[in-house]
């Protein structure tokens, strides 16, 4: 469950369940406009609260906009079906941002070799016969 009730309401509108799309809502594009989307492949994460239309408690979630700017309702949101107006609160629009693509692409082996390489010099000279005189502190000078 998102913490939407910390953020303040973006814009506020109403709309219909789509009754063959597995209870999608589109988002009106003049709150697109409002909003700044646009149609893209890896879009946005929004945090919105969600209601029958003007009545109910709100349901508090984030979801994942589609292409088309449509974001799916939460299986834990019962009382909606397809057909049903629903009114709609955007708190907030969180950017998908990709990560570092050459990191992404690395092994886990790699990863921690190359951690293993940039740790520096290590001050012993006998492997690992003497660990735990080396991490007591004990080690003979």
């Amino acid at each position: 469950m998102a913490t939407a009730r910390r953020y303040p309401t973006l814009v506020q509108f109403e709309a219909v369940v789509h009754r063959t799309k597995d209870r999608l809502v589109a988002i009106p594009a003049q709150v697109q406009r409002h909003l700044s989307l646009r149609k893209r492949r890896d879009n946005h994460i929004i945090a919105f609260s969600i209601r029958p239309a003007g009545q109910g408690r709100w349901n508090h979630h984030l979801a994942k906009l589609t292409y088309d700017n449509e974001f799916a309702i939460p299986a834990d949101v019962t009382r909606l079906r397809g057909g049903a107006r629903v009114e709609v609160k955007i708190h907030r629009v969180i950017p998908d941002v990709p990560t570092d693509v050459e990191r992404a692409h690395e092994t886990p082996g790699a990863v921690l070799l190359a951690l293993a390489q940039s740790s520096g010099d290590d001050p012993r000279t006998d492997g690992s016969r003497r660990v735990d005189e080396y991490l007591l502190g004990l080690r003979s000078r």
